[in-house]
């Protein structure tokens, strides 16, 4: 968040919390929050946000490199995390974009608690990718060549920029991959899960990020641990 201010000082920050959003008005929502699944809350008020008042929503741990300022008049800007999947953690559209109101349905009448006491934690990139693709045609294309009118006429087609606009980070590595195109940075924190959950992958980076993709890779071929190749290069 440190970045934002600095990179976007004409923009003004709206903090969503339980001042701004009722708990009560969605059960998901109370759910999610009264069981300290915060960032499954934060799933829905983000789609709820973006849906009712427009504009750009950024996770707490996405790093701005440079301002949205030449993709504004845009109807909607948004990336993809995956080839193919859409990138939650950053996004933006005007009020009332119907693609936006479509990914927020999904929550309408479920419930965050199931009736074996489990959560429901399908992610959000996938609920969005479930919904959108019901009614619209995926396309990856960059900035360039996605005019403001094709956005606008082409309602049955939801344009993704390539994935280092908006997500220039391997997930599983953790190794950057920004480039001229790059707006933002996701650090994936993945602070919804316990620590315990996250030490692995976590270790997993650093190793990478220390010795370097390569030299990891010639080192298991040496040693002939298989079990470490699968845990470090499984995505």
């Amino acid at each position: 968040m440190a970045t934002w201010k600095e990179v976007l000082p004409d923009y003004e920050f709206v903090h969503w919390d339980t001042n701004k959003f009722d708990l009560e008005s969605n059960t998901w929502v109370k759910q999610a929050f009264e069981t300290k699944k915060y960032a499954f809350a934060a799933d829905y008020i983000r789609l709820y946000a973006v849906y009712n008042y427009g504009g750009i929503y950024l996770d707490t741990d996405v790093e701005v490199l440079k301002s949205f300022n030449d993709l504004i008049e845009r109807p909607y800007i948004a990336g993809a995390e995956i080839e193919g999947v859409i990138e939650a953690g950053v996004f933006g559209a005007e009020k009332h974009t119907p693609w936006v109101k479509q990914c927020l349905d999904y929550y309408e009448g479920k419930t965050f608690i199931n009736s074996d006491s489990s959560y429901n934690t399908l992610t959000l990139p996938r609920i969005m990718m479930q919904q959108i693709t019901q009614t619209h045609t995926v396309k990856e294309l960059p900035p360039e060549q996605i005019t403001v009118n094709d956005q606008i006429q082409n309602k049955d087609t939801l344009y993704l920029f390539p994935k280092d606009y908006f997500c220039a980070k391997n997930h599983g590595t953790g190794q950057l991959e920004n480039t001229k195109n790059t707006y933002t940075i996701h650090h994936f924190a993945m602070s919804w899960l316990p620590k315990k959950t996250t030490f692995l992958p976590n270790l997993k980076r650093k190793l990478m990020g220390v010795l370097g993709v390569g030299f990891m890779n010639n080192l298991i071929k040496v040693l002939g641990l298989k079990k470490i190749r699968q845990f470090l290069f499984k995505k």
